[in-house]
């Protein structure tokens, strides 16, 4: 029985439940961390996450590096990485665990990393459903899946930052990054009303003869609360 008024989110809680298998292994989070713009750290904060979570936690988690010409994941983490998120992308329908297990660089007992070498030697064409293919299968055998999302737009990227459990946004405090910032956020919040808002991360503040915008004002001017506070070093 179902007690008005009602929402439409019960209405699908309600009906899911119904077909749910308890002794089924709950799914995977995605996590997925954004640039406002380029270059102020989101992807040094998305890998020092995965870390922690892995380390402090003890939590399986997985790091997909989506920057396959210029991802920095392999570099900070000093491994030699072969093809692996670029096999995966390219042949989606044969993606399963076994395949992806396969495709997994080991950083640690907890920590994994989904990656590419890197480089501008090729032409990369990333198809949505692919993205969507490799996360659905992590999610049934990973806790915690870090997403480095690239700072570029194109679909698979939209799809990524809206499908993900949760999104994180690194901006540094100006106007560019402000600008940049409230768009992502707007866009979110009208593809997905019904999920909890995106993090906001200000990253190197208090950079010396730099103007800079208040935390507060900052957050208040992109419609999120800013969640992080991170001085420049």
């Amino acid at each position: 029985y179902l007690v008005a008024p009602l929402h439409q989110l019960q209405v699908i809680e309600t009906i899911s439940g119904l077909y749910s298998d308890p002794k089924s292994s709950p799914l995977g989070k995605v996590i997925a961390f954004v640039g406002a713009k380029g270059g102020v750290g989101s992807s040094t904060i998305a890998h020092n996450f995965a870390w922690q979570m892995s380390k402090r936690y003890a939590t399986e988690t997985v790091i997909t590096d989506l920057d396959l010409a210029f991802g920095t994941a392999g570099l900070n983490f000093n491994q030699d990485v072969a093809n692996g998120i670029i096999d995966a992308l390219g042949q989606p329908d044969r993606v399963d665990s076994t395949l992806l297990e396969r495709l997994l660089t080991k950083l640690g007992d907890k920590l994994s990393l989904l990656s590419g070498p890197g480089g501008v030697d090729r032409d990369f064409n990333i198809e949505a459903h692919a993205v969507e293919t490799i996360l659905t299968a992590m999610r049934g055998n990973v806790p915690c899946i870090v997403v480095d999302v690239p700072n570029m737009w194109a679909p698979w990227i939209k799809y990524t930052l809206i499908s993900a459990d949760q999104v994180v946004i690194t901006a540094t405090p100006e106007l560019a990054s402000l600008r940049n910032a409230k768009n992502i956020v707007d866009m979110l919040k009208l593809a997905r009303p019904n999920d909890v808002p995106p993090k906001l991360i200000l990253n190197q503040v208090g950079v010396p003869k730099r103007p800079e915008i208040p935390a507060a004002d900052f957050g208040k001017a992109v419609g999120v609360d800013v969640s992080c506070v991170i001085p420049y070093d």
